[in-house]
């Protein structure tokens, strides 16, 4: 449980500041075999309900 916790912990802290991310995209010939696989490079900015949410915990002293 407390694991799980940190991890929700986590995952709204790095949604509240944004983070970068890679995405394939793959083409495929008329057969359908992936015929090369492009990287794309892109940024999610930071969530501004994810923001209050964080400070929220600050205030209330569960998170440092």
């Amino acid at each position: 449980m407390a694991e799980d916790k940190e991890i929700i912990k986590q995952a709204l802290m790095k949604r509240a500041i944004g983070y970068d991310y890679e995405e394939k995209e793959v083409t495929a010939d008329k057969a359908g075999k992936p015929q090369k696989v492009k990287v794309i490079h892109k940024h999610l900015p930071p969530d501004m309900s994810a923001i209050k949410e964080v400070l929220k915990e600050m205030i209330k002293g569960r998170w440092q």
